[in-house]
């Protein structure tokens, strides 16, 4: 079994934790970085409210937070060495829940918590939301990205 790009240097991780487990942290932590990066830095703030959404979702209560930060830390470092790697390894991750449209909003609404941690969303922030929502297949209106009846 191949394990994700993300937790590559944590092979324990298949002993304790589903595949499917693993892919929701891995595209979850995906997008909060995603999002995190779109505006060239990443606050305080933004990493808070990712470890907060962490926190609140039962399916992921088997993860502990020192390991969604791990995670989070592991592609931040991807996207400050190599920006086009980090955003392909994030896309990648978050790509494996199409057609798992539970999941998928849980992402895509943690990435809209994240994205209005510093203060508001910006241009940058929703044009990443809505490549999130293109990934997973998911309408943004239903996430209120752009209105009934527009085309962006």
């Amino acid at each position: 079994m191949s394990l994700s790009p993300i937790h590559a240097q944590r092979a324990r991780i298949t002993d304790v934790w589903t595949p499917a487990q693993l892919d929701q942290l891995d595209a979850l932590v995906a997008a909060c970085v995603l999002v995190s990066h779109a505006d060239g830095w990443v606050t305080v703030e933004e990493r808070g409210r990712m470890l907060e959404r962490m926190r609140g979702l039962p399916v992921l209560a088997v993860f502990g937070i020192d390991d969604a930060l791990e995670a989070f830390e592991a592609l931040d470092r991807r996207f400050e060495q190599d920006p086009d790697s980090g955003r392909f390894e994030a896309e990648s991750a978050i790509r494996r829940l199409r057609g798992r449209e539970a999941a998928g909003r849980l992402v895509v609404n943690s990435a809209c918590a994240v994205a209005v941690a510093d203060g508001g969303l910006d241009a940058e922030e929703r044009d990443v939301l809505l490549r999130i929502c293109s990934l997973l297949a998911l309408s943004p209106i239903q996430f209120d990205l752009i209105a009934a009846g527009s085309r962006r």
